[in-house]
């Protein structure tokens, strides 16, 4: 027992490392806007996320381990052939609300579809919540409850009034939830969560539905049947492996 708060400690602070330190080490030294490249300020900014995460997975399990515990060894295949599946309603609804956006850049495109999918999902996903709840045996609301927290909390940018910024706060926080019950019932195959997560954001980008998170109710209204469209999928999928992985066992303390 005490070995696994004392690794939940290690987690959690190496993952506010990652998500704070560049904001402050910026507040005394703003070394991101002194970045001239778009390239290399990305690059840095991701480096916040995987330098904490790699140095504290090989201290606490090996090198040779950080592949496994970040999930990367599930089926790659599986994961994308059922995340273009469940994003066909996005897709679908994207194209008849939005218009083609002709004007973003191959960086900006790259940047919030490929590298925002990967390492989001890893790092909240994989990394906090999959140490937290699979390998330390948190249960899953208060493993869900801080992932979501951190995750919500680094949209709230979208916002620029009160309103906008609370609705892109529940639509993140419970998006950061969804996508922790699918990692769980998905066999912790990230590879479903970081496709989905890719798609779900190009269908957004592609047709420019919406400048946030939170979007107009007609795009919603295909996200939502997205959503429930994985849940179907999941459960139907649960049923042939045993029946769904969350449940009354591993809400509060994962036994």
């Amino acid at each position: 027992m005490k070995k696994a708060t004392f690794k939940s400690f290690i987690i959690i602070i190496s993952f506010l490392v990652g998500f704070y330190g560049r904001s402050i080490v910026d507040m005394f030294f703003n070394i991101t806007k002194s970045i001239q490249s778009d390239l290399v300020r990305n690059a840095y900014g991701y480096a916040w996320w995987i330098i904490p995460t790699i140095g504290t997975l090989c201290i606490l399990y090996g090198y040779k381990n950080i592949f496994r515990e970040l999930r990367l060894n599930k089926k790659f295949g599986k994961g994308i052939l059922w995340a273009s599946i469940m994003v066909v309603p996005m897709f679908i609804g994207s194209f008849v609300l939005g218009n083609f956006n002709s004007e973003i850049s191959s960086l900006s495109f790259i940047k919030s579809t490929f590298l925002a999918g990967f390492f989001e999902e890893t790092f909240f996903r994989a990394f906090l919540f999959g140490q937290l709840f699979c390998r330390l045996k948190w249960g899953f609301i208060p493993a869900v409850l801080l992932n979501a927290l951190a995750f919500a909390s680094g949209h709230l940018y979208q916002g620029n009034t009160f309103s906008v910024t609370f609705g892109v706060f529940i639509v993140t926080f419970m998006g950061a939830a969804w996508f922790a019950w699918l990692f769980v019932e998905w066999k912790e195959n990230i590879w479903l969560l970081v496709w989905l997560h890719i798609f779900m954001n190009m269908s957004w980008l592609l047709f420019d539905v919406s400048e946030t998170a939170l979007g107009g109710m007609s795009a919603n209204l295909f996200r939502a049947i997205t959503i429930a469209l994985s849940i179907f999928i999941t459960i139907r999928f649960s049923k042939k492996s045993g029946g769904l992985k969350i449940n009354n066992h591993n809400l509060l303390i994962n036994k």
